[in-house]
């Protein structure tokens, strides 16, 4: 590995493939390992910017994984803050968490408990205030379409990604060898995919979080399918001194979101045709994009808390939620 690494930026696309597979591979059997998620983003709105720096030493997302299982913390009040650009000091503390071994997935969510406070009727559905499980036998029994929404949202397995990543990337070359470094370009669907999650699941998300502004969530998810299916992304990867993954970076421009909202057949129903209109000038003048950082430690000295104990079971609640959203259908 540490030879291959040292080749000139010259090689063949074919080579750097396979050195990058190489490395993915081995961090997959580095045994335990550390991920760490962040994220910022650049907003432009009718002329005014919102920009939210990308703060690698507060990491939205962290989670811990060994071979027998993986822990996860979560961090919304950040999530929110750095995808508006907005300050959410009463929600410092608003962390939830999940833990998962294959049969089934412990949250805790008492964090949430302060929504709750500060309104009594707002409805957090299946993530209400609690610590509870989902089995994931009975739900992957009745349908793999519902597992993979549930369970698919986590950090990607290593070893599947050594294979689909560098699969996914259209172009791939070695730009540094200190620290190893490869710049490489791909589309949202494939890199999507090649991160374990479904892009189908992913756009019919969307499509349920923006169907206020188009009334057919069924269009809008085919639509969005469309968009990521040629929207594209840079992806940059690094690797450490043992040539195992260490940063995983992608650059990618959402801005067509907005585009397809506005062109949808029923974007603005509910609007006069002059609101309609002014509307219609604005989601196309949204730009949005999005960088991320995933940052790997691999160290077998990384300890996995073993999930807390607990009794009750909303994998029904979590099945109807999913359901009633188009998912597994």
């Amino acid at each position: 590995m540490a030879t291959g690494c040292g080749r000139g930026t010259g090689d063949t696309g074919l080579t750097t493939i396979g050195l990058l597979s190489a490395a993915l591979a081995e961090t997959a059997e580095a045994s335990n390992h550390r991920v760490s998620v962040s994220f910022g983003v650049v907003w432009k709105i009718d002329g005014d910017e919102i920009s939210t720096g990308l703060d690698e030493d507060n990491p939205v997302l962290v989670g811990d994984v060994s071979a027998e299982r993986g822990h996860f913390r979560f961090d919304m009040g950040k999530f929110l803050g750095s995808l508006f650009g907005v300050s959410l000091d009463d929600w410092d503390d608003l962390i939830f968490e999940m833990w998962g071994d294959g049969e089934r997935l412990v949250f805790d969510t008492n964090a949430l408990q302060v929504l709750v406070d500060e309104d009594p009727h707002v409805d957090l559905g299946p993530m209400a205030p609690g610590v509870f499980f989902i089995d994931l036998n009975a739900i992957e029994a009745d349908s793999p379409d519902l597992m993979n929404a549930i369970a698919g949202s986590s950090t990607p397995d290593l070893s599947e990604m050594a294979k689909s990543l560098p699969a996914a990337l259209t172009s791939i070359k070695q730009t540094s060898t200190d620290p190893p470094t490869f710049v490489g370009t791909t589309t949202s669907a494939r890199l999507s995919e090649a991160l374990g999650d479904n892009i189908v699941d992913e756009a019919r998300s969307d499509a349920s979080d923006l169907d206020m502004f188009s009334g057919d969530p069924e269009e809008l998810t085919e639509l969005f399918v469309q968009m990521y299916e040629t929207n594209k992304v840079e992806v940059v990867i690094e690797l450490d001194e043992r040539g195992l993954l260490s940063v995983l970076w992608t650059d990618e421009d959402f801005s067509g979101i907005f585009r397809v909202l506005a062109e949808s057949e029923d974007f603005g129903a509910e609007l006069s045709e002059e609101e309609r209109q002014e509307a219609l000038e604005v989601f196309e003048s949204i730009e949005f994009r999005m960088a991320t950082r995933v940052a790997y430690e691999s160290d077998a000295n990384i300890e996995v808390p073993l999930p807390p104990p607990t009794a009750e079971d909303r994998t029904e609640e979590w099945r109807e939620f999913l359901a009633e959203g188009g998912f597994g259908g």
